[in-house]
C-alpha cells in the first residue's frame, strides 16, 4: 500500500515538472477553459436593453406640461412645467403619497443654477434636475426633505413627462 502511494506521489511530482508548450500571448492554454466557457466561444450579443443608458442630448431643453397622474400604488401627482431654451419659466409639483406623506415644490422657492442641457433648480439642500432622454423629460428630486412632510421624501420618485403628449407619470 505504501509503495502505491509513494509511486502515485512520485508521478504527480514528475507531472508537475513536465515542460509545457509555450503559448502565444493572449491565448489561453488548451484545456484551460471548459468548451462552453472559452472566451472565443460564440456568445449571443447583449440585448439593447442591457446596454448603457441613453446619452443626454447636449442641446437646450424645451419642455411644457400641465398634467396630473396616479400610479398603481396610489401616488397622485400634479406638475406644471415650462422650460424654454433651458430656462425654467414655470415649475410647480405636488406629489401626494397617501399615508406616506406629501411633497410640494414651487419655482418661487428655487434658484436656477444651471442653464445648459440639464437645467437645475436649488433651494437649500434640495436640488431639482431636469433632463431629456428620447421622448421624455425627467424631473428628479434630491435631498428635498424640507419640501415634504416627515418621511415622505424617502418615497419620492422622479416624474416623467412625455414631450409628445405632455402627459406625466
Amino acid at each position: 500500500m505504501r509503495t502505491r502511494v509513494a509511486t502515485a506521489l512520485g508521478l504527480v511530482l514528475l507531472a508537475g515538472c513536465a515542460p509545457m508548450k509555450p503559448q502565444p500571448p493572449g491565448e489561453p492554454a488548451a484545456g484551460a477553459f471548459p468548451p462552453a466557457t472559452r472566451p472565443e466561444a460564440a456568445r449571443p450579443a447583449p440585448s439593447k436593453k442591457a446596454g448603457k443608458p441613453l446619452p443626454i442630448p447636449a442641446r437646450a431643453l424645451q419642455a411644457k406640461a400641465d398634467c396630473s397622474y396616479r400610479d398603481d400604488i396610489g401616488t397622485e401627482g400634479r406638475l406644471v412645467l415650462d422650460v424654454k431654451d433651458s430656462k425654467v419659466e414655470r415649475f410647480a409639483s405636488d406629489i401626494d403619497m397617501g399615508r406616506r406623506g406629501r411633497c410640494s415644490f414651487d419655482l418661487a422657492a428655487f434658484t436656477q443654477t444651471r442653464f445648459d442641457h440639464t437645467p437645475t433648480l436649488v433651494a437649500g439642500a434640495c436640488t431639482v434636475s431636469l433632463w431629456e432622454q428620447k421622448d421624455e423629460v425627467t424631473v428628479s428630486y434630491r435631498n428635498c426633505a424640507a419640501h415634504c412632510t416627515p418621511g415622505a421624501h424617502d418615497y419620492l420618485w422622479p416624474t416623467l413627462v412625455s414631450r409628445k403628449t405632455g402627459n406625466c407619470r
